[in-house]
């Protein structure tokens, strides 16, 4: 099987060895997350709208198997590879080898002997694989090559599991890939003005929950996950991700689950961003009980809900969310949002 890795040079740079020169060197500038899970989304999407089944686990980088797209492509690798940097452009590198660690070693336009720094990005825990590499390098270990010699014994008998870890890594001993599973990002994000805090922000994330469940592509799937973001005044930004526990699509558990993580925030913030990370069933089957047999109630009429915006679309029915009553600003005292579907 013939893996492609793809790298976007200005979020996943290789660490590399001053001498090593070539393309690009120095180590990764993740100081913005949120905008990195954003290019890295933007790079996974592009590729899967190619067809390809998408692994990516760390920011600005994606593999993806060639085998099955060649047919779709010319016949061949070459084809796909051309359709990829169509889709993705002139800042990402792309190449291709048997596995993981060859294409990234080849899309990093490494040196020849690769150097063991090669291996720093690759294994989990970066300071544990900073160690790793460091010693073994101590002990005139210095490139994969020259690692790859070393017996297996040798290599869990000085550097344990991780070693292990590493050697199966430089012999092409991978697991398959784990593409994940194509999805329609649903999101919202709303701008915030100067100084809002407290019970504002609250209004504001009220808001933006109202608008994440009233979208129609959300077609009333319930939500598994969800991620809450913010880009900061003072420049760069913050997001969390708040598992549900189960699927939910009612506003008020959504609500109750995010208002906590507002307090991590770091500092004053722009804007504010909630994206669903997972959609699970549709809403129907997920129902909240209420006491009082109110349940059949909230039933109709979330379906009478559906059937309007169905009808009429997304801004038929709303309601008046109230946000900052002291304000001398008129405009600052309520603000319109969809009405829940309940």
């Amino acid at each position: 099987m013939e893996i492609a890795c793809v790298i976007d040079k200005r979020l996943a740079i290789p660490p590399r060895p001053d001498h090593a020169g070539g393309p690009w060197s120095g180590r990764a500038d993740l100081r913005d997350p949120v905008a990195a899970a954003e290019a890295t989304e933007s790079m996974v999407r592009a590729l899967e709208a190619l067809g390809a089944g998408v692994e990516s686990e760390r920011p600005g980088e994606a593999f993806f198997a060639l085998d099955g797209l060649c047919g779709l492509y010319g016949g061949s690798p070459a084809g796909v590879l051309a359709a990829a940097r169509g889709a993705l452009g002139e800042e990402k590198a792309i190449a291709t080898g048997p596995t993981r660690f060859a294409a990234f070693l080849a899309a990093g336009a490494w040196p020849r002997p690769v150097p063991m720094a090669a291996l720093r990005t690759r294994l989990g825990g970066e300071r544990e694989a900073e160690g790793l590499v460091e010693a073994r390098e101590r002990l005139g270990v210095e490139t994969v090559a020259a690692f790859v010699r070393l017996g297996t014994d040798q290599v869990a008998d000085r550097f344990g599991p991780r070693g292990r870890e590493a050697l199966r890594l430089c012999r092409g001993e991978e697991e398959p890939l784990r593409p994940r599973t194509p999805h329609e990002e649903l999101s919202e994000e709303i701008e915030l003005p100067e100084g809002t805090a407290g019970r504002q922000l609250d209004r504001a994330l009220e808001l933006l929950v109202d608008r994440l469940l009233a979208a129609p592509r959300r077609r009333g799937r319930t939500l598994l996950g969800l991620r809450l973001g913010a880009r900061l005044a003072a420049g760069g930004s913050w997001s969390v991700e708040q598992g549900l526990g189960r699927p939910s699509a009612a506003p008020r558990v959504l609500r109750n689950v995010l208002a906590p993580r507002l307090e991590e925030l770091p500092g004053p913030a722009t804007t504010l961003r909630l994206l669903a990370v997972g959609l699970g069933p549709p809403a129907g089957d997920q129902l909240e009980l209420a006491v009082g047999g109110g349940e059949p109630r909230r039933r109709r009429l979330g379906a009478a809900v559906r059937e309007v915006r169905a009808a009429q679309g997304a801004e038929a029915l709303l309601k008046i969310l109230p946000v900052d009553a002291a304000s001398r600003v008129p405009e600052r005292w309520a603000m319109l949002t969809p009405f829940p579907e309940l």
